[in-house]
């Protein structure tokens, strides 16, 4: 069975003709025209295929998420019962990536090191956002590391700071400055 990924979380209705407003998780949206046939989880854990017809990127105060315009749902009670429904697509239809661009799902459990310091895994990538929910394009995604002792650090994903990423290894190496950690806990 393919592991799946989420491009997308049902918010809301968007629109009189079934649009659904979604919060984007991916930085590839293109993903959506170039994949238009797509996996629907609903929450009750029923799947279905979908397909988008249209999509586009909202701007003012839902700029960062979608909108969904999915084939068969054309009133508002419809697109009213996919809230909270998971628009996924199998990990093998993902796009391909350029050198030294990952995927978050990759990233999470591998291993971090500092030099021969082994910190502990990563169990998770924060993006930072504004006070409107806005993603900072500018700003270094925080890995969340789950020590071996079960505290969690904090480390940005600086490139200023990532020595080797091994994705088949599940490794990543770092050159933190020194104090970094210590100032984590």
């Amino acid at each position: 069975m393919d592991q799946w990924l989420t491009l997308a979380r049902v918010v809301r209705p968007q629109g009189r003709k079934g649009e659904v407003l979604a919060d984007l998780l991916t930085d590839f949206p293109e993903q959506f025209a170039a994949r238009p046939e797509v996996s629907m989880l609903l929450a009750g854990g029923r799947r279905s295929l979908v397909v988008i017809e249209d999509h586009w990127l909202p701007v003012g105060r839902n700029a960062g998420r979608v909108v969904l315009k999915l084939a068969g749902t054309d009133s508002i009670t419809a697109a009213e019962g996919l809230a909270g429904a998971s628009i996924q697509i199998a990990q093998n239809e993902r796009l391909e990536l350029d050198d030294a661009t990952y995927y978050v799902s990759d990233l999470i459990g591998c291993t971090m090191a500092d030099g021969a310091n082994e910190i502990g895994i990563v169990r998770d990538l924060h993006f930072p956002h504004d006070s409107e929910g806005k993603r900072l394009e500018d700003a270094a995604p925080i890995f969340v590391i789950e020590r071996p002792n079960g505290d969690e650090v904090l480390i940005p994903f600086a490139n200023a700071y990532v020595g080797r990423i091994s994705i088949p290894e599940k490794r990543i190496e770092m050159n933190l400055p020194v104090g970094l950690l210590e100032m984590n806990g």
